[in-house]
């Protein structure tokens, strides 16, 4: 078996582990002081804050240089504000009324408490008509306090020309059939097949949780978890084949890095450009990424999920990133609005991530080109008597689906595949799990 080591000259300097479907900010965070309500500049125009996660795109002057034409049409000047640890900075500055006049709403705020923080930007059946995913953060009076700022795909980000150097002429439609294509590229190069990005694995190895949906086929399968007498690894769902697959891949040294413990994030965009690394279970997020690091760009693939549904079919579910929302406290509310539907419309800013675009009339970008055998789809919505119900019986049963803690379910997989403890121990985790979700979905839905 190959040695499947990679070496750097320097460790990253930082790594952000709060994004699961969205891109991993890496630069130093950009601060601010003073109230962020009717700001003005020394021309006297209108000051907007924009609070983002997206650090990276702050310090190297994308975002300011694509609003500078929002700022030219509204005599205004927009100041972006990023944070790395965007949620923990952001619920500090929340709980004073200074948190900018625009900011990503962070997903720990309740829907039930939009209203207390958010200004309402429209009402759903006039922004769906125009907007994706206007039901994201919206109340049960059809308030919609946010959109989201673009989407991602799911599957599986790979080098097109690792995968044809190893003669894989095909994609994947079947967990065996990317597992024998990993063994392919094990032999017949000298990249690392599959990159696990486990020194990391608090928010990477929740990247596979974002497979489990389109492994379903159903956009309805999450409401069916509760509503439905089924095991949650029921073998015919969705986090079985994923788990699965994941375990299988852990379980074979040759297919992935030799320290799973010394992976390193940034550098890993550079290695997968440069053809040492194959493959890694990424959102659609990271193609951009991974494209600016590449000397040549095309070379970085995205694949749809390797699960073909009973149907035949392949699924692909499209999800929203952070939506933008209004500060209810801001003195430039209207301002505020018209940045938010410019921004998430006309600006681009998703097209150029490789992301899909927000206006439901944009075309997808080209990243995405190798699905177009596949099934796009977007989860259902909650049935209003289920709303919460989900999360509920996630937090009761101490499952934690998207959670990445040394006591969550996937790092006991990943462990138990790297310690080659195989199938015996497989199925004693998941049932476990399995009756953890049964017994807390019994005891809260009656």
């Amino acid at each position: 078996m190959k040695a499947r080591r990679i070496t750097s000259a320097a460790l990253s300097a930082a790594v952000l582990s709060a994004a699961v479907l969205s891109g991993c900010a890496t630069s130093s965070e950009n601060t601010s002081s003073g109230d962020a309500s009717a700001k003005k500049s020394d021309g006297e125009k209108v000051v907007l804050e924009v609070l983002t996660n997206r650090t990276d795109r702050v310090d190297d002057g994308t975002l300011d240089e694509i609003t500078k034409a929002f700022e030219e049409a509204n005599n205004c000047d927009v100041q972006y504000v990023g944070y790395q640890d965007y949620t923990g900075t952001v619920a500090t500055r929340m709980g004073t009324d200074d948190y900018g006049d625009v900011l990503m709403i962070p997903d720990d705020v309740e829907l039930k408490d939009l209203s207390n923080f958010f200004e309402p930007i429209g009402n759903y059946d006039e922004l769906s008509a125009k907007y994706r995913w206007a039901d994201k953060k919206m109340d049960a009076d059809k308030n919609v306090y946010g959109l989201a700022y673009g989407g991602n795909a799911v599957g599986i980000l790979y080098n097109k020309q690792v995968w044809s150097d190893a003669g894989i002429t095909s994609l994947p439609k079947t967990p065996d059939e990317f597992l024998s294509d990993l063994k392919l590229i094990a032999d017949k190069t000298e990249a690392i097949p599959y990159y696990t990005q486990y020194a990391d694995a608090s928010w990477t190895i929740t990247q596979w949780q974002s497979l489990v949906l389109s492994a379903s086929g159903d956009a309805d399968y999450e409401n069916k978890l509760i509503t439905e007498n089924v095991d949650l690894f029921a073998e015919n769902g969705g986090y079985y084949p994923v788990y699965k697959l994941m375990f299988d891949l852990f379980s074979d040294p040759a297919l992935i890095e030799e320290d799973h413990m010394t992976t390193e994030w940034e550098s890993s965009k550079v290695w997968m450009g440069e053809g040492k690394i194959g493959t890694m279970v990424m959102g659609s997020w990271a193609v951009a990424q991974f494209q600016e690091q590449a000397e040549d760009p095309s070379v970085i693939g995205y694949m749809p999920v390797p699960i073909t549904a009973a149907d035949g079919n392949q699924y692909a579910e499209t999800t929203s990133d952070y939506c933008l929302g209004v500060n209810k406290n801001s003195d430039n509310k209207e301002l505020a609005k018209a940045y938010v539907e410019w921004f998430v419309g006309e600006s681009g800013f998703a097209a150029n991530e490789g992301m899909i675009p927000t206006t439901i009339d944009s075309p997808l970008p080209d990243n995405l080109s190798e699905f177009e055998n596949a099934v796009f789809f977007e989860k259902a919505v909650t049935p209003e008597e289920l709303l919460g119900k989900f999360d509920e019986i996630d937090t009761k049963s101490g499952i934690s689906v998207w959670g990445g803690d040394t006591d969550n379910f996937k790092i006991k997989l990943a462990e138990a595949a790297f310690a080659g403890k195989g199938e015996d121990e497989f199925k004693s985790i998941i049932d476990a799990e399995n009756k953890k979700w049964a017994s807390a979905r019994d005891e809260i839905m009656g």
